[in-house]
C-alpha cells in the first residue's frame, strides 16, 4: 500500500542535526544514506548522489499528518529532490517489509540505516 502525502508536508522545516554523523553503511544495491536528522520521533536520511531523502516515522511517532494501517507499521516518506516530484509514503512492517514493494524497497534500506546508527524504528 502506498499512501500519498498532501501538499502541506512540503513546507515542513527540517532541523539541522546536532552535529555531523558518519554515513550509514547500506547493503550492496541500496543507496548510501547520510543521517541529516535523528530524533526519537523521526529519522531523516539523505541520498545525495541519488538526490532524494527518506524520512522514517516509527510507530511511536504521533504526528497528526500520519495515518498508519496498523500500530506496528513504520512509515517511510520518500522525497525525490526534483521539482514537482511526487512524495510517496511507504508502509513497512518488520515481518514483510514494504507493503507495496516487499523487502527490495528503498524504504527498507532507510529503516536499516536507522538500525545501523542504534535507532530503533520499530519501537
Amino acid at each position: 500500500m502506498i499512501l500519498h502525502q498532501n501538499d502541506t508536508t512540503l513546507s515542513r522545516p527540517l532541523s539541522a542535526s546536532p552535529g555531523p554523523l558518519a554515513p550509514v553503511r547500506t547493503p550492496q544495491g541500496f543507496p548510501r544514506l547520510d543521517v541529516a536528522r535523528l530524533i526519537d520521533n523521526e529519522l531523516v536520511l539523505f541520498d545525495r548522489p541519488g538526490r532524494e531523502s527518506w524520512i522514517v516515522y516509527p510507530p511511536r511517532s504521533a504526528y497528526e499528518h500520519l495515518s498508519r494501517p496498523s500500530r506496528d507499521t513504520v512509515l517511510v516518506e520518500h522525497h525525490p529532490w526534483a521539482p514537482f516530484s511526487e512524495i510517496v509514503l511507504h508502509a513497512v512492517r518488520a515481518d514483510v517489509g514494504c507493503a507495496e514493494h516487499g523487502l527490495e524497497c528503498g524504504a527498507n534500506a532507510a529503516i536499516r540505516a536507522g538500525v545501523e546508527v542504534g535507532w530503533n524504528p520499530f519501537a
